[in-house]
């Protein structure tokens, strides 16, 4: 298993992926959280496009319509998972606009167990898609580089943090502390971390908040001298990993979120059937509901059927069905 200090390097380092123009739609006057869910991801990435579009050309950009989205992917969240499954099916081109929105979708999970109230929670979200919004002011054969990196080319790259915030700044805005999370998501607690190496209290817990979230982005997200991490497995090397580097109530509030056996992951029963992670029960990490895939050559009923682990007791998952 990759050590998690080089897989942090990487995420730093190799944002791949191919630029993928996507016009900005005109937002509706009236926007409500009672959208379908799935709009609030495409929404999210739409607005991040544009907002790309004009670092890179100089333009003027404001925040009200990401204010707006951010208010609606919190209450999606508040009402079910859909925006989660989204995160993990790991669809789109643009490996940048995806992370900004998986990232905010993700520490929204994670200060859900922090008991953030709800404009906290907003605010969460903004600093979720605008945490690396300084690499849309370096040059794209950079950001999008595949093959290995300078040494200055790499520090050129780490300083992002401070070009973001002072794009923030520009604003105006009255958001100290998504302005805060963008400058010091890439430090660590154990002082390894990027730009100023600040350590422990030096670090805002938002910052370490959208920083978990975008390592565990990153570790699943593909790489092309790699596949990404399936989500247990990036769980995993985030436990074994990540101690030092991150506050232990904020790595468990992650755990407790997404559990050992994140939505999604697909395993395999003492009985040899396998399933997929369909919902979690958050007081048995262990033990999730799954969609068990009925027996092949089956003429009748569904083709999968729902079981309970906590219920079913004599059932337990046995393994990690790896992917592909």
């Amino acid at each position: 298993m990759a050590r998690l200090t080089d897989l942090i390097r990487e995420q730093a380092t190799q944002k791949d992926g191919n630029p993928d123009v996507i016009g900005v739609p005109n937002p509706p006057s009236t926007p409500s959280p009672s959208v379908v869910e799935t709009d609030w991801y495409q929404r999210a990435g739409h607005a991040i496009q544009g907002i790309k579009q004009a670092v890179q050309a100089g333009q003027s950009w404001k925040l009200d319509e990401l204010t707006r989205i951010a208010a609606g992917v919190v209450a999606s969240l508040g009402a079910n998972d859909r925006l989660v499954h989204a995160v993990l099916e790991r669809n789109g081109k643009d490996y940048l606009i995806n992370n900004a929105v998986n990232v905010a979708i993700v520490s929204v999970k994670i200060a859900e167990i922090l008991r953030y109230d709800s404009a906290k929670l907003e605010q969460v979200a903004l600093a979720g898609f605008l945490h690396d919004i300084g690499m849309f002011a370096l040059p794209d054969t950079l950001v999008y580089k595949t093959g290995s990196l300078t040494e200055g080319e790499l520090q050129f790259l780490r300083e992002h943090p401070q070009h973001g915030a002072r794009l923030f700044k520009e604003l105006g805005t009255a958001h100290p502390a998504v302005g805060r999370a963008i400058l010091q998501e890439h430090e660590r607690r154990d002082g390894s971390g990027y730009p100023n190496r600040l350590t422990g209290d030096q670090i805002d817990e938002m910052a370490f908040v959208i920083g978990l979230a975008d390592v565990f982005d990153a570790l699943m997200g593909p790489r092309p001298y790699r596949r990404g991490m399936s989500p247990h497995r990036a769980i995993c090397t985030l436990i074994a990993n990540g101690k030092t580097m991150f506050p232990h109530h904020i790595l468990k509030a992650l755990i407790d979120q997404f559990s050992i056996y994140p939505l999604g992951t697909t395993v395999r029963l003492n009985t040899g059937e396998t399933g997929v992670v369909s919902q979690l029960n958050r007081q048995y990490a262990l033990r999730p509901i799954l969609q068990v895939s009925q027996q092949a050559g089956s003429s009748h009923g569904p083709a999968s059927k729902t079981v309970d682990l906590r219920a079913e007791t004599s059932l337990h998952i046995v393994e990690v069905v790896p992917i592909g």
